[in-house]
């Protein structure tokens, strides 16, 4: 199930900003609360919406933009709550939300990431005297890659691996080992998507009859997917990469002109 992150109940209470009693500017206060939730877990496949307790909550970021103008830099999600921030009122209000950053989302783990949400509010106006609710729906915004290697293919090769790396980073490269972990005990491996070059490349090598065969394919990364990647051998010798998408298993087989047999 993907689960997308509510933050609901923005109230904007509108007030006179005074000081030492005389009105200066017409203010607004944003009062953030986050409905009844569980943490999330990534199954990328439907569109349930899943609010957030404070607990799951915690480590979310919150920014608030006026017309792209920072008026609140990033702040964490309990002292958003529990500090009264004061906001002039106008049009062009947004705020974001932020599980963590882009950097995170690929350092945590011991470098393989982690599932980053990210979500924009849509524009709002604080008004004086008037109470208004602003939702922040986040969603997943990296994607997610995992490799299984079908039972021949594991007969047919030995000391088989998978490395992927993205186009825009070749620098980081995560490899899979012959059980389909990365770094020995991580089932996947998250990466941020570029908007220039979303493309990631996946090679397969493994050794059959003293002879290593290598077969490489490019796949096109999209936020808020789980690209299952499934190694294996076809009848005539070629390795397969078949790749599904989502729990849907949208699957699109890829093969690769590699013939151990040769």
């Amino acid at each position: 199930m993907k689960k997308l992150l509510a933050l609901a109940g923005i109230a904007l209470i509108a007030a006179a900003c005074t000081n030492n009693d005389e009105p200066v500017q017409e203010c607004g206060q944003i009062n953030l609360t986050l409905e009844n939730s569980t943490a999330p877990e990534i199954e990328v496949s439907t569109r349930t919406v899943t609010d957030l307790t404070e607990t799951d909550a915690k480590d979310y970021n919150i920014q608030v933009l006026q017309n792209g103008n920072v008026k609140l830099e990033s702040t964490n999600f309990l002292t958003f709550k529990n500090t009264t921030f004061i906001f002039p009122i106008g049009s062009g209000y947004t705020v974001t939300a932020e599980s963590c950053t882009e950097e995170v989302g690929q350092s945590a783990n011991d470098g393989v990431g982690q599932i980053r949400y990210f979500g924009t509010s849509a524009p709002f106006e604080v008004r004086t005297n008037e109470i208004s609710n602003v939702k922040v729906t986040c969603t997943m915004a990296n994607a997610k890659v995992s490799i299984a290697y079908d039972e021949v293919f594991a007969q047919v090769f030995n000391g088989y691996t998978v490395e992927v790396s993205t186009e825009a980073e070749p620098s980081r490269i995560i490899t899979f080992d012959s059980n389909g972990k990365c770094n020995s005990i991580y089932d996947a491996a998250f990466f941020n998507i570029d908007s220039k070059n979303p493309n990631l490349k996946c090679t397969v090598s493994g050794t059959y009859k003293g002879n290593v065969c290598t077969a490489t394919q490019t796949i096109q990364l999209e936020a808020a997917k789980w690209y299952k990647l499934n190694i294996k051998t076809s009848a005539n010798g070629r390795i397969d990469m078949g790749i599904s998408v989502d729990d849907t298993v949208e699957e699109k087989p890829q093969d690769v002109e590699i013939n151990p047999y040769l």
